[in-house]
């Protein structure tokens, strides 16, 4: 299995060329279209159930904190975290994930 991770990450041992950099113009069309999209995804039932513009600033709100970088990092490591217990679930990870929260929360109040 690792085998294969990292033959498709690094096929014969290269490393993937670097993403292209994208212009400003690229980014404000991607995040325009990401919003189109979650926007889109509400149903129209809900929309009157709910109400218009509560789920339009609903849908903003979600977009906006998708934009932080903090909060992208938490969610991939919670993301990480239900991977790892989901593969190895013999081996009490849950607890040892637990234990290592507990750890850098005390360090960091110690600073």
């Amino acid at each position: 299995m690792i085998t294969l991770f990292k033959d498709s990450f690094w096929p014969n041992g290269v490393w993937a060329d670097p993403s292209p950099v994208r212009g400003a113009a690229a980014v404000s069309l991607t995040k325009f279209m990401g919003h189109t999209k979650l926007q889109g995804m509400i149903s129209d039932e809900l929309r009157n159930i709910i109400g218009k513009d509560t789920v339009r600033e609903g849908v903003d709100m979600v977009f906006r904190m998708y934009q932080t970088k903090q909060f992208n990092r938490l969610l991939f490591y919670k993301m990480l975290e239900t991977f790892i217990e989901a593969t190895f679930p013999d081996n009490k990870i849950k607890q040892t994930l637990t234990l290592l929260r507990t750890n850098i929360n005390k360090q960091a109040m110690i600073r």
